[in-house]
């Protein structure tokens, strides 16, 4: 049936007139007449798109039928409005519906953001006016959604067969992955130029004939090149009148030859790229994806002024450790002075001798500082013919400061020796004159001491304490122990007033005394634990020897064990009496 009887007989089934003869007259309101002229350019339009397209079942229609669902590319056709009229798969699925079909009577305003669908149309109005299009053109399409992509296309007239423009037709392709990773490759390009651009050191590269690809502005600005000055493609010897650039040239063509880099080489250099500077060079063959050698990077950093600040520190490094040693044998000396002060009256085996009217008296020391010069110290003092005194310091701090102290105090007691006698009056004088020193915010203001007065005539002992440790006492009766003290004064150089007092006890058999400064039991042993004072009597009390001397070596002894190899952390000062009738 033709398009027309079947459009006749839809009119006349739908009004009720049978169908089948030709004669009678029909009469049609204005509706159905509108209504059949409309369904007859309805069907004009289907009947002419199938005859344009589909009537003609050949080869041609069947391969162009193939190659439209095979082409990854996109295909389509538009009528005069710009509408598809035909796609291809791939454009289907790139607009995300199912089938071609599905966009036949549709405009990129239905896919695309407004702007962009308006570019793309007054494009194709141009191309139906003037009959020209254009090929392989780069276009960014926006999608509703905002969502960006990159396509490159052509679009060219459609001619209907007469010849006459009836629309256009286009091939587009997807390239937003390609153009994304095209920006981010110039990105990166853009970013190392810059980094090469503000480097400190000379950069450059050249071709195997040693003509410049590329050089950053300290190059330029060290060999005196011109920065709008465009040196690609030549070589040194064009851009720099100098003899001395044969022989870059000449070492930069052989690592080319060679394919031997030469890395952090170090020269002072005269060539024209450094003028009598100390550089730091490295330059390596420039080398394709095949390996092959097409060119050189190098690069040379100028370190002169490194280099005179190391021979200013070398230099400087001489002359402290000249310095240094200097210091260090001055110390020694200081450090044998204040211990030879300390032991004046003591033999080789440090040992002292003294007989009374009744009694007798010996001492021995260990003197050890943990650095050169100790802020511990003793001092022995022959008062009379039948007393002595002891005075065991411990000023805080080490080194010189409060060696200097120790000096003061011992400097103070040769200016007192009305009162020498007096334990507690040694202690105030020398709490008085701290006090009044102290005020120098370098001056060290603590000072433990425990002085004492040994009468061999009565057998008498007098002790005063400024916050110093208590002495071991120990008799023929009993075992080590502490002596007596009723008062326990503060350290030196903290108050004023006379807050010291004397403590007297006599002694009724031969007794050993042992006075000691803190660094002795709170050294810190191998274990963690402080050897402390049960460490010190039992020490003592593993001499079989009563002999003073052979228990301090049993101390030293003990004390080194328990270090397990280690140095001291402070400084040990130990002072053994022992008293004895001289019946």
């Amino acid at each position: 049936m033709k398009p027309a009887e079947t459009i006749l007989a839809a009119t006349l089934q739908r009004i009720g007139q049978p169908a089948g003869s030709d004669d009678r007259e029909i009469t049609l309101s204005q509706a159905e007449v509108d209504r059949m002229l409309e369904e007859a350019y309805n069907m004009g339009i289907k009947e002419g798109r199938k005859s344009l397209f589909h009537e003609e079942e050949d080869m041609g229609t069947q391969l162009f039928q193939q190659l439209m669902e095979s082409l990854p590319d996109h295909v389509y056709f538009k009528d005069l409005q710009s509408r598809f009229i035909c796609v291809n798969r791939s454009m289907a699925t790139y607009h995300g519906v199912g089938e071609p079909s599905a966009i036949v009577g549709k405009s990129d305003f239905d896919f695309f953001e407004a702007n962009s669908a308006r570019a793309k149309f007054e494009d194709e109005q141009e191309i139906i006016r003037t009959g020209k299009g254009w090929s392989f053109k780069e276009e960014l399409s926006v999608h509703e959604g905002k969502k960006e992509r990159w396509v490159i296309s052509s679009k060219l007239p459609l001619y209907d067969p007469n010849g006459k423009i009836c629309g256009t037709f286009g091939l587009s392709r997807d390239i937003t992955k390609q153009k994304r990773a095209e920006q981010e490759v110039f990105r990166q390009r853009r970013l190392l130029e810059t980094i090469i651009q503000i480097l400190p050191c000379r950069l450059f590269l050249r071709d195997r004939e040693g003509k410049f690809i590329l050089v950053n502005q300290e190059y330029r600005k060290v060999v005196g090149i011109p920065l709008d000055l465009d040196i690609t493609g030549k070589l040194l010897t064009d851009v720099v009148n100098d003899p001395r650039a044969d022989r870059v040239l000449a070492e930069d063509l052989q690592v080319i030859e060679t394919g031997q880099a030469v890395t952090n080489k170090l020269e002072y250099d005269k060539s024209i790229l450094a003028g009598n500077r100390w550089v730091l060079t490295s330059k390596v063959p420039l080398r394709t994806q095949s390996d092959k050698i097409e060119g050189i990077v190098g690069m040379s950093l100028d370190i002169t002024e490194q280099k005179k600040a190391e021979e200013l520190a070398r230099k400087a490094k001489e002359a402290l450790q000249a310095k240094n040693e200097q210091y260090e044998e001055e110390l020694l000396v200081a450090r044998q002075l204040q211990e030879q002060l300390m032991s004046m009256g003591f033999n080789q085996s440090r040992l002292y001798s003294k007989d009374g009217d009744n009694w007798n008296f010996r001492a021995c020391y260990i003197y050890k500082p943990s650095h050169h010069l100790a802020g511990d110290f003793f001092h022995l003092i022959p008062v009379d013919e039948n007393r002595i005194g002891v005075l065991v310091c411990d000023v805080m701090g080490h080194g010189v400061k409060a060696a200097l102290v120790t000096m003061l105090i011992r400097g103070l007691m040769t200016e007192i020796p009305d009162i020498l006698g007096h334990p507690s009056k040694v202690l105030q004088h020398l709490n008085e004159t701290i006090l009044s020193l102290a005020e120098d915010e370098e001056f060290p203001r603590f000072v433990t001491a425990a002085y004492l007065i040994v009468d061999l005539a009565k057998g008498e002992v007098i002790l005063a304490s400024a916050g110093h440790p208590c002495p071991l006492l120990k008799n023929n009766e009993s075992d080590f122990q502490e002596c007596p003290c009723d008062i326990v004064g503060p350290a030196l150089g903290l108050l004023g007033g006379e807050p010291f007092g004397d403590t007297r006890f006599p002694l009724d058999s031969e007794s050993e005394l042992f006075l000691f400064t803190d660094g002795i039991i709170e050294q810190s042993t191998a274990t963690g634990v402080d050897f402390g004072k049960d460490g010190l009597v039992h020490a003592l009390g593993l001499a079989t020897s009563r002999k003073i001397d052979e228990q301090l070596d049993h101390v030293k002894t003990s004390l080194a064990t328990a270090l397990g190899g280690r140095p001291s952390n402070d400084d040990i000062c130990v002072v053994a009496l022992k008293i004895s009738p001289n019946t």
